[in-house]
């Protein structure tokens, strides 16, 4: 069997799926979520941006140094990626982010089921990567500029045409307001 090998930003989004989950299930359960997983479900939203990011720009830029660190070519098995985010969920854990973030992700996912979703994950990502690619949300079209010549007669005529479908009062009546408002 060949090991899979994923980068920082399958770990990453693995792992918030996982809290985000917990997060989820106590609201579907009718119990106040713990104040750090709405404040680590807010800040690490890794959707908010077209990039490879978090909502709040210094969580996933931390999260990405400290795997560059620990895996020097940028990728790992989901069994260490789960050991890893696990780690840094830990290190979260304060004033911040509450105490509650591990726990959570334990409650929500194991090494073997973490391990597994990192396919899936990294197929959504792939996706979503090309999704974003076709269609940017950064860089907006460059305006037109607007049209400034005037409608020659022969255009006004024109659209008179099609507006009184072969009825010429309506017609005249058309041209007669375009000439009280051409005065």
């Amino acid at each position: 069997m060949i090991d899979e090998r994923w980068d920082a930003f399958v770990i990453y989004v693995n792992a918030y799926y996982a809290v985000q989950e917990a997060y989820d299930s106590a609201r579907r359960n009718w119990e106040k979520p713990a104040d750090g997983l709405v404040a680590f479900c807010r800040d690490g939203n890794p959707f908010l941006w077209d990039a490879q990011g978090s909502a709040e720009e210094e969580l996933y830029k931390g999260f990405s140094n400290s795997f560059r660190t620990r895996f020097e070519d940028g990728l790992c098995t989901g069994e260490d990626g789960y050991s890893f985010a696990r780690e840094w969920l830990a290190g979260l854990e304060g004033d911040v982010y509450g105490t509650e973030l591990v726990a959570s992700f334990d409650s929500i996912t194991n090494e073997r089921d973490f391990a597994k979703a990192c396919s899936p994950v990294a197929r959504q990502l792939h996706t979503r990567a090309t999704r974003v690619e076709l269609t940017p949300q950064d860089t907006p079209l460059p305006m037109e500029a607007p049209i400034t010549n005037q409608p020659s007669k022969a255009d006004i005529e024109a659209v008179i045409a099609l507006l009184a479908k072969g009825d010429e009062e309506y017609a005249a009546s058309l041209r007669a307001r375009l000439s009280e408002e051409g005065e």
